[in-house]
């Protein structure tokens, strides 16, 4: 049996399609003057660099997510797009865990370093170069491999022009390390100086993350501690400096510097960025205290001061310090509207690193195929940025085979959840690795185009409903297929037969 939608869902639908990008409303203002979360959405350890000509580039781990390691651009540090990614297919001989990029512009080009698994041995650090940072993008192949695994790489500049590159050795007290760089073979050479290890008990066994300052003569090495990414999480940053770049570091006796407070949580793993008379900034992640699965690392960016004794603070009060954004500015939007205009998707689009769908673009809608597997959907995703939303699909309804389709919401462990269409039926369905859950069939209404959407709130629980005009909403039951963890991703999907395939006119999703 379906149901009529209540009238509050019904409001926020009407909101939905009238509205295609609202302001963030787990949004606010930081008190350092920029918006918090500058991007929001799951971006862990995040890297920024200013380029030549004045325009600020940021990245990010991308996980298990293609396309890899996006790119981020801003002329103010405050108002931030997407222009791109680094990678759209794995770089060879990588497979997963694509973390920790680090972008830096030498000799008017620009370098990507990053960290990645390999099919058979341990991470390597890769580098990738561009002649602007919106690309295209060349991998230019292993910078160093260690036996043991080598994560987090950050190059350096040393005063005397001289190139490094800091990383994490993998291993028992895996410690931070540095080596000379040569620029032009893009190869780590020399003996490897150890700079930190993990002594300290805040640190649990930890450390890694490193950014490194040269301010006023003394190297300012920072770094994070703790445990970053399962709950509850127990991440923080603290700092060493040096006289000089191979050290020896002495540990800040207050570290760590930055910790949580009430609005974020296990703050980290950023990088350091020198603006000369407009301060110095740093961009790191940190979780929604909210987000009690820690499902989300967005990215915030403070500023960081020099207390009398010569140890950096990193303070985000208004008046601790010169500021590169004084005034009030508005949250990122958590909205997102595709009707597929062009002939490609746009930047913001997702799919599983290895499992890249087949699909067209173009004249207003996406063909997406099928595939054979009934358990692994074909998808294409876009990151939700908060614990409650509405998505939107308009779907055609002229279905080409018997393959399933769907709009669905993507959460930890590839875990599917949303309402799937089928030879003019409708249903609630749940994939998980172990199998599938789902509600009854229902008649899907009458029309050439269907819209199918999705709502989560709070709690896990998910709500399917459908429409053939996009007016009136009728429920879907779902039963135990609407109940499962918080989802990060909302995907169209297509699953269970080589030759199904389907048509999405557009997909509108507000948080």
């Amino acid at each position: 049996m379906t149901a009529t939608i209540s009238r509050h869902l019904a409001a926020a639908i009407a909101a939905l399609l009238c509205v295609l990008a609202l302001p963030a409303g787990a949004g606010a203002q930081s008190p350092s003057g920029f918006p918090a979360p500058v991007i929001a959405g799951d971006h862990p350890d995040p890297t920024i660099v200013r380029a030549d000509n004045g325009m600020f580039y940021a990245s990010a781990t991308s996980g298990s997510w293609a396309p890899i390691f996006p790119i981020f651009r801003s002329p103010d540090l405050v108002h931030w797009q997407q222009v791109g990614s680094i990678f759209q297919r794995p770089p060879r001989g990588t497979y997963g865990n694509y973390w920790a990029p680090e972008l830096v512009q030498w000799s008017g080009r620009f370098l990507a370093f990053y960290s990645a698994s390999r099919q058979r041995g341990s991470p390597c650090v890769g580098v990738a170069e561009a002649a602007q940072a919106e690309g295209p993008w060349t991998d230019r192949g292993h910078a160093l491999c260690w036996p043991h695994g080598i994560i987090d790489p950050q190059p350096f500049t040393d005063a005397d022009g001289s190139r490094w590159l800091l990383f994490k050795g993998l291993g028992a007290r895996g410690s931070l390390y540095a080596m000379r760089f040569d620029e032009q073979t893009l190869r780590a050479y020399g003996p490897a100086t150890r700079l930190l290890s993990p002594d300290a008990k805040w640190e649990q066994q930890v450390t890694e993350g490193p950014s490194l300052l040269l301010h006023d003569g003394t190297y300012y090495l920072f770094y994070s501690g703790g445990h970053c990414c399962r709950p509850p999480c127990t991440y923080a940053e603290g700092v060493a400096r040096a006289s000089s770049l191979l050290g020896p570091y002495v540990k800040d006796p207050d570290n760590p510097i930055l910790t949580g407070d009430s609005q974020w949580k296990c703050p980290g793993h950023g990088t350091v960025l020198d603006l000369g008379p407009q301060g110095i900034v740093f961009l790191h992640h940190a979780y929604v205290a909210g987000d009690v699965q820690d499902l989300r690392r967005e990215m915030l960016l403070d500023h960081v001061d020099f207390g009398a004794d010569g140890w950096p603070e990193i303070d985000r009060g208004p008046d601790s310090g010169p500021r590169a954004a004084a005034a009030p500015q508005p949250p990122p939007t958590t909205s997102f509207a595709d009707s597929f205009a062009g002939t490609a998707l746009g930047p913001g689009w997702e799919w599983i690193f290895d499992y890249a769908p087949a699909m067209q673009v173009g004249g207003g809608a996406l063909s997406l195929a099928c595939g054979t597997d009934p358990l692994n959907p074909q998808s294409v995703t876009q990151q939700v940025v908060g614990s409650r939303f509405t998505a939107v699909a308009t779907l055609d309804s002229r279905i080409k085979g018997p393959g399933t389709l769907g709009v669905a919401a993507l959460g930890p462990g590839s875990l599917v959840r949303g309402v799937e269409m089928r030879k003019g039926m409708l249903r609630a369905v749940r994939l998980t690795v172990g199998g599938i859950t789902v509600g009854p069939w229902a008649p899907a209404p009458a029309g050439r185009q269907i819209r199918l959407l999705i709502s989560e709130i709070p709690g896990g629980t998910m709500g399917v409903y459908a429409s053939g005009d996009g007016v009136g909403y009728t429920q879907i039951p779902a039963g135990p297929a609407a109940i499962g963890p918080l989802p990060t991703r909302i995907g169209l999907t297509c699953r269970g037969h080589a030759s199904g395939r389907f048509l999405a006119a557009a997909l509108r999703v507000t948080g």
